[in-house]
C-alpha cells in the first residue's frame, strides 16, 4: 500500500472516530452497525470465530 492509501485510511479512522466524540464504546458500536448493515446485503463474506473458544484436549500437545 502506498503512503497516500495509508494517510487516507487514517484521515478516515480519525474522522469516523471524531463523529463519535472519539469514544471508543460509541466507535465500535458505530462499527458493528455497519457490519449488520453490511451482512444483511449477504453481498459481502465474513470470517467469524467459532462460538465456542474451548480447548480440544486431543489437539494439545503434551509435554513430557
Amino acid at each position: 500500500m502506498s503512503d497516500y492509501e495509508i494517510d487516507q485510511i487514517r484521515r478516515v479512522r480519525h474522522q469516523v472516530s471524531a463523529e463519535h466524540d472519539h469514544d471508543l464504546r460509541k466507535v465500535a458500536e458505530y462499527y458493528r452497525s455497519v457490519e449488520n448493515e453490511l451482512r444483511q446485503t449477504r453481498r459481502f463474506k465474513f470470517a467469524d470465530e467459532p462460538k465456542d473458544r474451548t480447548l480440544d484436549e486431543s489437539k494439545v500437545a503434551k509435554a513430557g
